[in-house]
């Protein structure tokens, strides 16, 4: 693979995958042990987001839906804005896991664990309204296991048809919005990224961004600690002073 040119990415998937299978064929007696077990792996170099929108942008897309007059849409950016998901999460939200204590409570994550993710209260009251009343008007019969968001659109001879929305969905949209607020490369995932940046530099601490995004180890948060170059000349401000005061004498 190396002589072949690969990306180190794809080598670790390839070598992973292998590793697996033999894994299984060890577990059922086929081999005697996992021969890739024994093999270096490439060092995997985990590079920080390239795309970080700042709070002037994500709060933009809500602005942007507000203005529409599209509560779904708002309810959708306030969760991506605020809760730092992953889009596949937030198209599997369920009536029954808004907590309005808390946030969301029990949701379908990576890997297919469940997590509980706080919410500020306001973004609760929304949410809650929404299912008052937006929700309840367009679904018969709303319970604990109804969709929270609905995608509606219209086919010839058919009529409109209404379905649950899904992570490609809110892809779409979130595309449809960065083209209106100026930032059409916006993807939901770069939400995620922000989010977890705008905790880290108010707290200054990985853990409550680990625990916020769900990470399994702190290694992968790690990316967020990069100094990016407006916190590099922060750091260096207190220089200012020092440097005035020489050259002025």
């Amino acid at each position: 693979m190396a002589g072949a040119d690969l990306a180190l990415s794809t080598m670790r998937v390839r070598q992973s995958t292998l590793s697996s299978l033999c894994q299984w064929l060890v577990k059922r007696e086929l081999l005697d042990a996992n021969p890739v077990a024994k093999l270096d792996r490439p060092p995997e170099r985990r590079e920080p987001p390239k795309q970080v929108p700042g709070s002037s942008i994500m709060d933009a897309l809500v602005e942007a839906a507000k203005g529409r007059r599209r509560p779904r849409d708002v309810a959708i950016f306030l969760i991506l804005r605020y809760g730092g998901m992953r889009r596949e999460s937030v198209a599997t939200l369920r009536v029954h896991h808004l907590d309005p204590a808390w946030g969301l409570r029990g949701v379908l994550v990576k890997g297919g664990k469940t997590r509980n993710i706080p919410l500020p209260s306001m973004v609760m009251k929304y949410l809650m309204a929404y299912v008052e009343h937006v929700l309840k008007q367009r679904v018969v019969n709303v319970s604990g296991d109804t969709p929270l968001f609905w995608s509606t659109w219209g086919r010839r001879n058919v009529g409109k048809t209404s379905a649950p929305m899904t992570g490609k969905n809110i892809w779409r949209l979130c595309k449809v919005y960065g083209r209106m607020i100026g930032y059409p490369e916006l993807k939901p995932h770069d939400l995620r990224h922000g989010v977890a940046m705008e905790v880290y530099e108010e707290r200054q601490d990985l853990e409550p961004v680990r625990e916020l995004l769900g990470h399994e180890r702190i290694d992968t948060t790690q990316i967020y600690a990069r100094i990016r170059p407006p916190q590099l000349k922060r750091a260096v401000a207190f220089y200012e002073e020092r440097a005035a005061k020489m050259l002025s004498e």
